[in-house]
């Protein structure tokens, strides 16, 4: 479906059904459908809608920007043109940090938070060097590919799983391709974040090399109100790609105990 926002169309896959509503925001690189595994696991006993972030997958490019309250407001607004009540915000990396701010506005509609391999409230301590070749990590299919097999998983991708994961990277507009290493990854969002007043659930893995478990331990947990942390073991920071069973296991879980 799509759903138009002041900011961007959005293009929104939902599958499932059921009382509780997932809403799920993809990594820098991404889609929606990067979830898919994840959404299927959950889809029996939940509602689970997957945007395309404005610039990625088949929602248009930013009207506004791609600063973190950029696209934070097109997915309330997302939110609110469906009329979603008791939902379950769930961010992975960039998409962690949209889900911090928006759930630190504290809207009506949210239940809970999950955050997976999300990145940090505090601005990502990446030397410039490094933030200058990330906005080019996405420019070819071998630069993807280096990105992914290097840097992005610790378990290789495989099949179909890792050929979407490399058209998705490259079809993003290149706008918001750059966007996310000079502009919102050095983002300070941690006022907003220490506003947030539902259950927290925190996932990392510990391979990670984008935003390991130490990093988020110093740069994000201090921020959340007693959040439940679980670190998935062998796992790089492509959590919903490399090991999405589990991920959905540890939510469903979760979000049974509450």
């Amino acid at each position: 479906m799509l759903i138009e926002t002041d900011n961007a169309v959005l293009h929104v896959t939902e599958h499932g059904a059921g009382h509780r509503t997932l809403v799920f925001l993809h990594y820098w690189g991404g889609s929606g459908r990067t979830w898919t595994e994840v959404a299927t696991a959950l889809g029996e006993r939940n509602r689970c809608l997957m945007p395309d972030l404005p610039g990625w997958g088949q929602s248009s490019p930013s009207q506004c920007g791609y600063r973190i309250a950029d696209l934070a407001e097109a997915v309330g607004e997302m939110i609110d043109a469906r009329q979603l009540r008791d939902v379950v915000l769930v961010g992975h990396s960039m998409g962690g940090k949209i889900a911090q701010y928006l759930a630190g506005q504290r809207p009506a509609w949210l239940k809970e938070l999950v955050l997976v391999a999300s990145s940090p409230a505090l601005p990502m301590d990446v030397p410039e060097p490094q933030r200058l070749a990330m906005q080019s990590a996405y420019d070819s299919r071998a630069s993807v590919e280096e990105t992914l097999d290097h840097i992005l998983t610790e378990t290789p991708l495989a099949g179909p799983t890792r050929e979407r994961a490399i058209a998705d990277s490259l079809a993003g507009d290149p706008t918001a391709k750059a966007a996310w290493p000079a502009v919102a990854m050095l983002e300070d969002i941690s006022e907003t974040t220490q506003r947030i007043n539902v259950s927290t659930l925190l996932l990392t893995g510990e391979c990670d090399r984008v935003d390991p478990p130490a990093v988020l331990a110093d740069r994000l947990v201090p921020l959340l109100s007693n959040p439940e942390i679980h670190e998935l073991a062998g796992v790089g920071h492509l959590l919903p790609l490399e090991a999405p069973e589990e991920v959905a296991a540890h939510i469903q879980r979760w979000l049974d105990e509450r």
